[in-house]
C-alpha cells in the first residue's frame, strides 16, 4: 500500500524556470470569458475569483462546461475524487493499473454501492490506496458518489492528496495548511456543499502550494518562492508549470519579414496564438506561464499555454551621435540608466523592417562626418536616427528598434498617387495612394512638407518640420539663426478693445546638411527662405527659396540677355495653356541642362515672394511608355507623375515611343509622338 509521503517523494521535483521580477496572478487570464461568470450573473463570491476558475480550467483539473464555469454547481463527493486524482497526474494514466482492484465500496450482496462496470471504481480503488478515503468511517459501505460533499470532506480530501497527515500528532501543520488553502473561499468545516468556484479557489491554492513559501498571489505567475526558489508544488512536480519571459518579435498584422503562421512570434522562434490584439507589442517582454513538458527552461510550440502577461520593456533610447560604435552592429550607449551592450547577435529593426543591408546604413559610416558638398555624401550622418533598446535585464541588449522619418517634400498628389523628393537623396519616390499610409495628416498637396519613411512596401508620411524666415543670418559653423513673426490678437487692458501686435520670436537652428539643389546659394537668396527641419526641430537639413507661385512648365519662344549678360528677356508658350508669358528673369537663377535658353527649349518657371523668377531646366527624354489616368510607366516599372496641368498633342492614352517633358522631380508636363 503506497502512502502520501512516498508519492509526494516521488513526484516534487524541482522545475528549472526564468522570471523577471513580480507579476499579479489576475493579470494574462483576460483572454478567458465564461458566459456565467460576470456581474449580470454573479458568483457566490466576489468576481475576481474567476482567475482561480481559469488555473485549474486550463489544467483540466476543474474543467469549463463548453463556455459556462457553473459556479453554482455543488461538488458531488464522487467529483471530488477525480479532482483529487487530477490534482496528482497530468499526462500519466494511473487508473489502468486499478482497473481490477476490488474496492470496499464494490456491490456484493446487500453491501456496497458501486458496480464493477462503474467509470468511478478505479478512481476509488486509487483513492483507497494512497489512504486518501478511508471505507471504515463510511456507513454501510456505501460511497454515495451522487451526494454532495461537506465543506470537512472536501477539505480534508485536498489536504490529505497534498501529502498531509490528519492525524493528531500532526494537527498543527495539518492546520496551517487548511488555513492557507481555504483564504477566500468561504468554505468551512461547517460548510453542508461545496461549490465549483468555492472547489477552484480551494484547488487551486493547494497546487500551488510550497511548503517552504505558503502561498501568494504572485506565485500564480512565477512559481517561485518567497526566497525567488523554484516552487515546490504540485503545479510545478506534476504539471510541469514555470515561467519564462520572452520578447516579442512579429505578430500576424506586423511580421517584419518573419514568416507568422499563428498570431505571435516570440524571440525563441517559438509562436503562439492569443485571443488580445499585441499588434503594437512588437519588442515587449511576454511573461508566458506554461507546462514545461520537456524541462527545457523554456516554451516550446508543442508545450501548452496556461497564460501569459505583458511587461513594460526595460528600455533606453539613444540619438545617433549618443553612440560609440566598433563595428557593424557592435556598439555601445551610456545614459543615466547604465551601459548598454549591442553585440552582432542582436536583431535590429528599422522603421519596422529588418535593417537594411546597404551601404547607407552601415553602422560605422553612419557616424562619420557629413559631407556639404555632393549629395552622395551628405546623406551620412542621418541626424534623424534614433535607436531603442530593449533588454532582459542585464546589460546586453538582444533587441534594437531605430525609428527615422526622413524629411520630404510632396512634388504631385493626384487622386491615386503620390510623389515624394527624398531630401537625403535626391531621389524622387511614387506610391500609389493605396500604398501609403497617413500619420494624421490628410489633404496632401504639391510643396508640402512632409517626414517620411519607407517599411514593408509602405509610404509613411506624417507632417513636415519646416520654419519660414523673414531674416537670417548663417554662422561660420553652419549655425542658422533668424526671427519670426506672428500676428497675434490681444485685449487692450483700457478700452477692452482687441488689437492685433507682432510678436517676434529668435530661433537657432545647428547645420547637419544642406541641399541648396538647383535653387540659389543661401547666402544670395533675396527674401524670406524655408528652413527644412528634421523631425525634432532642432537641425535644419536644407533651406529653400520661398516661392509665392507654383511650377509651370514652358517652351521658349524667344530670348535676348542685355549686354552685361545678368539679365535675360524671355517669351515663352505655357504647355498646358498654349498662352504666351513674358518673364525677366536673371541669369544666375536659370538652371538648365542644357546650357542653353534657345528657342523650342523647355523649362518650369516660380516666382519667389520678392518678384524674382526661377527658371528651372527640364529634360526631354524619348522612351516607350505606357500611359495611364495619373503617370507614365517605362521600363523597369519606373513611374512618372504628370503635372497637374499636364497636357498632351492627343487625347488618345500614349502606348509608343515618345517624348516626355519631365522636370528635375521627374514630373511629366507634357509627352509628344516621337518622330
Amino acid at each position: 500500500m503506497r502512502t502520501l509521503k512516498s508519492l509526494l517523494a516521488a513526484v516534487l521535483t524541482v522545475v528549472m524556470i526564468a522570471s523577471m521580477g513580480v507579476s499579479a496572478f489576475a493579470a494574462g487570464y483576460d483572454e478567458i470569458d465564461y458566459d456565467d461568470v460576470n456581474d449580470l450573473f454573479g458568483t457566490t463570491l466576489d468576481s475576481v475569483n474567476t482567475i482561480y476558475m481559469k488555473f485549474v480550467d486550463k489544467l483540466g483539473i476543474i474543467p469549463a462546461m463548453g463556455n459556462s464555469f457553473m459556479p453554482e454547481m455543488k461538488i458531488t463527493r464522487g467529483e471530488a475524487v477525480k479532482i483529487s486524482y487530477r490534482m496528482l497526474h497530468n499526462d500519466f494514466n494511473e487508473l489502468d493499473l486499478y482497473a481490477e482492484t476490488p474496492t470496499d465500496f464494490d456491490v456484493q450482496g446487500e453491501e456496497g454501492d458501486i458496480k464493477d462496470t462503474s467509470m468511478l471504481k478505479p478512481y476509488l480503488a486509487w483513492a483507497m490506496d494512497y489512504q486518501l478515503i478511508n471505507s471504515e468511517y463510511v456507513t454501510d459501505k456505501k460511497f454515495e458518489p451522487e451526494k454532495n460533499i461537506t465543506g470537512e470532506e472536501f477539505i480534508t480530501l485536498i489536504v490529505k492528496t497534498l501529502g498531509v497527515s490528519t492525524l493528531e500528532d500532526n494537527q498543527a501543520t495539518y492546520e496551517e495548511i487548511r488555513d492557507a488553502i481555504l483564504e477566500g473561499s468561504e468554505v468551512t468545516v461547517d460548510s453542508e456543499t461545496v461549490n465549483r468556484e468555492q472547489a477552484a479557489i480551494i484547488v487551486a491554492r493547494a497546487m500551488v502550494y510550497d511548503p517552504n513559501g505558503g502561498i501568494s498571489e504572485d506565485t500564480f505567475m512565477n512559481f517561485l518562492d518567497f526566497d525567488n526558489k523554484p516552487l515546490a508544488s504540485l503545479s510545478t512536480a506534476i504539471y510541469g508549470c514555470a515561467t519564462t519571459e520572452l520578447s516579442i518579435r512579429a505578430t500576424l498584422q506586423q511580421p517584419l519579414n518573419y514568416e507568422v503562421n499563428k498570431d505571435v512570434l516570440l524571440s525563441n522562434g517559438a509562436q503562439i496564438s492569443v485571443d488580445a490584439d499585441l499588434t503594437s507589442c512588437i519588442g515587449y517582454p511576454i511573461k508566458l506561464v506554461y507546462m514545461d513538458v520537456d524541462q527545457s527552461g523554456t516554451f516550446t510550440e508543442n508545450e501548452k499555454l496556461i497564460t501569459y502577461e505583458l511587461g513594460s520593456p526595460l528600455v533606453a533610447q539613444f540619438a545617433l551621435p549618443d553612440l560609440n560604435f566598433f563595428g557593424h552592429s557592435y556598439f555601445v550607449g551610456t545614459s543615466e540608466a547604465g551601459t548598454y551592450y549591442v553585440y552582432p547577435q542582436a536583431t535590429m529593426y528599422l522603421n519596422g523592417d529588418v535593417w537594411p543591408d546597404s551601404d547607407l546604413y552601415k553602422l560605422n559610416r553612419l557616424v562619420d562626418q557629413p559631407s556639404y558638398t555632393s549629395a552622395a555624401g551628405a546623406i551620412a550622418g542621418r541626424p534623424n536616427l534614433t535607436f531603442t533598446f530593449l533588454q532582459s535585464g542585464m546589460s546586453n541588449v538582444d533587441l534594437v528598434f531605430a525609428e527615422e522619418w526622413i524629411p520630404g517634400k510632396v512634388l504631385a498628389s493626384t487622386e491615386n498617387y503620390i510623389s515624394i523628393f527624398d531630401y537625403y537623396t535626391h531621389a524622387t519616390l511614387t506610391y500609389d495612394d493605396d500604398d501609403v499610409v497617413y500619420h494624421q495628416l490628410t489633404n496632401l498637396e504639391a510643396g508640402d512638407y512632409v517626414n517620411f519613411y519607407v517599411s514593408n512596401g509602405k509610404l509613411n508620411l506624417s507632417a513636415g518640420t519646416t520654419m519660414v524666415l523673414d531674416t537670417y543670418t548663417i554662422a561660420d559653423d553652419g549655425v542658422l539663426s533668424g526671427e519670426i513673426s506672428t500676428v497675434v490678437e490681444v485685449e487692450n487692458e483700457e478700452t477692452g478693445e482687441i488689437v492685433e501686435e507682432t510678436k517676434t520670436e529668435k530661433v537657432s537652428y545647428s547645420k547637419h546638411l544642406y541641399v541648396n539643389q538647383s535653387d540659389r546659394p543661401a547666402d544670395q537668396i533675396e527674401g524670406s527662405i524655408v528652413a527644412v527641419l528634421d523631425s525634432t526641430g532642432t537641425t535644419y537639413i536644407a533651406i529653400e527659396e520661398l516661392l509665392v507661385t507654383e511650377e509651370t512648365a514652358v517652351q521658349i519662344v524667344s530670348s535676348v540677355i542685355n549686354a552685361e549678360g545678368t539679365v535675360a528677356t524671355i517669351v515663352a508658350r505655357e504647355i498646358a495653356s498654349g498662352e504666351e508669358v513674358n518673364l525677366t528673369v536673371d541669369t544666375d537663377r536659370i538652371s538648365t541642362a542644357t546650357g542653353t535658353i534657345d528657342p523650342g527649349a523647355y523649362f518650369t518657371y516660380a516666382e519667389n515672394e520678392a518678384g524674382k523668377v526661377n527658371l528651372y531646366g527640364v529634360d526631354m527624354l524619348y522612351m516607350t511608355a505606357i500611359e495611364s489616368e495619373d503617370y507614365f510607366i517605362v521600363g523597369n516599372e519606373q513611374k512618372y507623375l504628370k503635372a497637374e496641368d499636364y497636357t498632351d498633342d492627343s487625347e488618345a492614352p500614349i502606348a509608343s515611343t515618345v517624348m516626355l517633358v519631365i522636370d528635375r522631380n521627374n514630373v511629366v508636363w507634357a509627352a509628344y509622338t516621337a518622330i
